[in-house]
């Protein structure tokens, strides 16, 4: 055995000795330590952020950018007080000459840190820390994305199917666009040279890549483009043209790193520049596209869920492509206060692909379906070429449009009454299993709403906006 690792060992072994319980350090981090010699973590402190959550009174704040303020001052308060050891112990080890790590960034959204290229030495140092709860290693959840078919773009006349489908074309006739909201993505970047995009991108503060020093947005890959064209594009493709868009890149072609996640989760919060340098809270979204998903009952990312929710974010989350079976959705969409999303096609079925209920905690999931099969939208190879891709997360990207829709003629709206909104006015109509699935998820039958299939429905841009515009 490597004398360094049986060194480390030891440490592990001293410290579960003491009476003071040690932090508990994941298998991963051995394995990659012994491998590699040094691993990427995420530290999660002791101290989380659900106490200052919960006694955070949102209707002390006469407006949501002062809420929004207002929470993140304390979030970063308590943050700056527990994570002060982890800090110290940084700082100490950044200024001696043997380097135990590369570099590091703490998170006030969830209380952690993530350390690059940590070495045994450090890990065993962390680990002697009674503010240190958990030391792993840092996660890659996987990118959304979809087999793509080339269109052309001769064919993209009008609205498409997709569109009218749920009747936000009809919403459209009334005049509402989704005008004065914001809608952002965490994803594979967007190209807001598209012609379906470029009109409507928000501008100063609507754009963060945490890894990158890129001070436009791009795509690496096309799904963020393709989603975010269902959200709010034009040329008859997005559901909310005439809202303002953001994006934060997460992602490459094939995953997204947990940190750079945590990183765009604060920006979502409070926007930044691209440099991250200057903030404006004005600039932060109403609802969320979230491109990636991790393993199921995987509840890191659930702090962000709470912080974005007490300031009105609303997050949108896939049901996963696991499907046909039952029990298949995906972290975050089976968090109990995340919005999931299954997937129809175009002949008013459930996709093949789409992840079903009942989660590992057996709540019914998902809340409601979208179309999400063989869907057509901007792209990222050029500024006016579309391609067909089909998903759970496309689906979700009809809901986050719809969501932007509501909110531009019920701006206050708070989450909850988002959802109420949403699931009190979906389609329950046409809409059936392909032949070759019938399932019965979790015992409950198609015709029993919700249930783990459907949830409670197809969205309805127009059933909401009838339900729900102010009178005249």
């Amino acid at each position: 055995m490597n004398i360094r690792f049986a060194t480390f060992l030891a440490a592990i072994a001293a410290v579960a000795g003491c009476a003071t319980a040690a932090p508990k350090v994941h298998s991963s981090v051995h394995r990659k330590l012994q491998s590699a010699g040094t691993v990427n973590l995420i530290v999660t402190l002791a101290e989380t952020t659900e106490s200052t959550l919960e006694s955070f009174q949102e209707a002390a704040y006469v407006s949501r950018t002062a809420r929004i303020q207002a929470l993140k001052a304390k979030l970063e308060a308590a943050h700056i007080q527990a994570v002060a050891p982890v800090s110290n112990l940084l700082s100490q080890e950044s200024a001696s000459t043997d380097a135990l790590f590369a570099d590091y960034k703490t998170f006030w959204i969830s209380n952690q840190v993530f350390i690059e290229s940590a070495t045994f030495d450090l890990v065993a140092k962390l680990m002697e820390l009674p503010s240190v709860a958990e030391i792993r290693e840092e996660a890659l959840l996987t990118a959304s994305k979809e087999v793509a078919e080339a269109a052309d773009v001769q064919e993209l006349v009008g609205q498409e199917w997709n569109i009218q489908r749920i009747g936000a074309n009809k919403v459209w006739a009334d005049g509402n666009i989704g005008q004065n909201v914001i809608v952002a993505s965490i994803g594979s970047g967007v190209r807001y040279t598209h012609e379906a995009l470029k009109s409507n991108f928000l501008g100063d503060f609507g754009w963060y890549e945490p890894k990158g020093n890129a001070t436009k947005p791009y795509d690496v890959s096309g799904f963020g483009t393709h989603a975010m064209g269902i959200v709010a594009g034009s040329q008859g493709v997005g559901v909310a043209p005439g809202a303002k868009w953001s994006a934060c890149k997460a992602c490459n072609q094939l995953n997204c790193p947990e940190s750079e996640i945590l990183a765009c989760s604060q920006f979502i919060m409070c926007p930044s520049n691209p440099q991250g340098t200057v903030t404006d809270c004005t600039k932060a979204p109403r609802v969320v596209h979230n491109a990636w998903y991790s393993a199921q009952n995987d509840f890191w990312f659930k702090p962000t869920v709470d912080a974005w929710e007490k300031v009105d974010i609303v997050s949108v989350f896939q049901a996963g492509d696991f499907g046909p079976s039952c029990g298949t959705v995906t972290s975050p969409g089976d968090y109990p206060n995340a919005i999931t999303v299954g997937s129809i096609g175009n002949t008013n079925t459930l996709s093949t692909f789409g992840g079903k209920g009942p989660t590992v905690e057996k709540r019914v999931k998902p809340d409601l379906v979208a179309p999400g099969s063989r869907i057509r939208s901007a792209t990222n190879t050029s500024d006016s070429e579309y391609m067909t891709k089909s998903g759970t997360s496309i689906a979700a990207a009809h809901v986050a449009g719809t969501v932007a829709l509501l909110l531009s003629y019920q701006p206050d709206f708070s989450v909850s009454e988002v959802k109420v909104a949403l699931y009190t006015t979906t389609d329950q109509t046409g809409i059936s299993q392909t032949a070759a699935s019938n399932l019965t998820c979790g015992g409950l039958p198609d015709g029993v709403w919700p249930n783990n299939q459907f949830g409670h429905g197809l969205v309805n841009a127009l059933n909401l906006y009838e339900g729900f515009r102010p009178a005249p």
